[in-house]
């Protein structure tokens, strides 16, 4: 994704670094969009120009205005593309505009995507929904955006875009343009309804919630917005069936492990192996965890409750994999393998021979 790294909102076209905004020519870098003086009659000739055009890395025009943090051009487009499946059209990394602006906890930028219409549910190539990828970053202003139902027009936003004579002034014998037509309120309440109940039980292509996420992520506000959204607190993830308590336990994040069991948390809960939340704060050199489960009613370990294949050292490894150095998903080089380029693969170990028949 060339250019997330070349942020700002300087109007001069060679500021745009290689991102290909400026390959659009002056006027499509400019507030306004190409020539629209005379071209936003009927013809509409600039049109494939601008909704056609798609840089080596798969990002169309509207990602490039959210990468890039030009709300002007942004507007622009959505005044034309709102509704329409142009908003989630993915790039290579299979981000759509609504996964990005996420990824750069742009919050405006997602409450217009998400007022346009743009879908909650489409999945980037690791299966991350925006929300998931909100949880990642932390960008606890955008999750309240996605958190809460589909607005009618963004809060600030013109009810018409004005088109732009060549000079980039208003021309103001143009009727204007309404950006944000008037929606079916019912419809509307239903589809949103329906988006937020299946984005909180979303799973990314490890199993993982955005719960889940926020959990890993020991981010003790994100956690909060999703319970008072109405996120499953109990949800087991599929690798070993550990439940949001586990993670936050193997997380050693005190705040989140609180804020669970205060929400409603089952304390009792078990993992595939039969490990409860106490059963595996035992094992943790953080004592709050376990005391925090007491207070809260957590069964004492059984003595079958012993260590598993997804207990421990092998479940914590799991969950720090994730909480990791992720940034790399989203620069232009992706490291495909771990091996080094002259590492040879293990030499197979031999078997005996099997006896002679007699």
């Amino acid at each position: 994704m060339a250019g997330v790294a070349c942020l700002g909102k300087a109007a001069d076209a060679d500021e745009w670094c290689d991102s290909g905004l400026g390959s659009l020519g002056p006027d499509a870098a400019a507030p306004g969009g190409p020539g629209l003086g005379a071209e936003l009659g009927p013809g509409l000739s600039w049109a494939p120009l601008v909704f056609g055009y798609v840089t080596e890395d798969g990002d169309t025009a509207l990602h490039l205005a959210v990468i890039h943090q030009h709300e002007p051009f942004l507007d622009f487009l959505l005044g034309f593309a709102a509704g329409t499946e142009y908003l989630d059209l993915q790039n290579d990394l299979g981000q759509t505009a609504l996964h990005l602006a996420a990824i750069l906890e742009e919050a405006s930028a997602v409450e217009k995507l998400y007022a346009a219409g743009a879908s909650l549910l489409v999945a980037e190539r690791g299966g991350h929904t925006a929300l998931h990828l909100a949880c990642r970053v932390g960008a606890h202003a955008c999750a309240r955006v996605l958190l809460q139902p589909r607005p009618q027009r963004p809060r600030g936003a013109p009810k018409t875009y004005l088109a732009q004579g060549s000079d980039h002034t208003p021309d103001t014998d143009h009727t204007p343009i309404a950006l944000y037509s008037d929606p079916d309120v019912e419809k509307e309440e239903d589809e949103s309804e329906e988006d937020w109940k299946l984005q909180l039980e979303a799973e990314n292509y490890e199993g993982h919630t955005p719960l889940h996420v926020a959990v890993i992520h020991k981010d003790a506000e994100m956690v909060r917005l999703l319970q008072e959204a109405g996120a499953d607190l109990n949800k087991p993830e599929p690798t070993c069936g550990r439940s949001p308590l586990h993670l936050a336990v193997e997380a050693q994040a005190a705040d989140v492990l609180e804020l669970l069991l205060k929400a409603g948390a089952d304390p009792a809960v078990r993992m595939y192996g039969g490990r409860t939340p106490l059963g595996s704060a035992t094992l943790r050199p953080n004592a709050i965890l376990a005391r925090l489960l007491r207070a809260h009613g957590a069964p004492e370990p059984e003595d079958e409750d012993k260590p598993g294949p997804c207990s421990s050292s092998s479940s914590s490894s799991s969950s720090d994999s994730e909480s990791g150095d992720e940034g790399d998903e989203y620069d232009d080089i992706v490291v495909h393998s771990g091996r080094s380029p002259n590492q040879l693969p293990p030499t197979p170990a031999s078997k005996p021979l099997p006896d002679d028949p007699i």
